[in-house]
């Protein structure tokens, strides 16, 4: 179920996670599931789907798809940084 894109595969794991670490660490459970499961879209078997374009597009600009891929993983992982602050911070 973890290529779909959704996240939903690696859901429990984040709740589960995200309940037994939100008392200690002082913050809302469910702010750290939101987090957690926005981590799994970027990161976990969801990634195929959401980069499945990078293919298409790679393929009509006549670039490699390895390369592009390369060149975006840094701008995705400051996505995935600075939402996680703005979480902690708004919620």
């Amino acid at each position: 179920t973890g290529l779909d894109g959704s996240g939903f595969a690696g859901l429990t794991l984040a709740g589960s996670l995200s309940g037994a670490m939100a008392q200690g660490a002082g913050v809302d459970a469910s702010t750290l599931a939101a987090i957690g499961q926005v981590g799994t879209i970027f990161t976990g078997g969801g990634t195929l789907v959401a980069w499945s374009s990078l293919v298409a597009v790679s393929g009509f600009c006549g670039v490699s798809a390895f390369e592009l891929a390369r060149k975006n993983f840094l701008p995705v992982l400051v996505g995935l940084v600075l939402s996680t602050i703005a979480a902690l911070v708004i919620w």
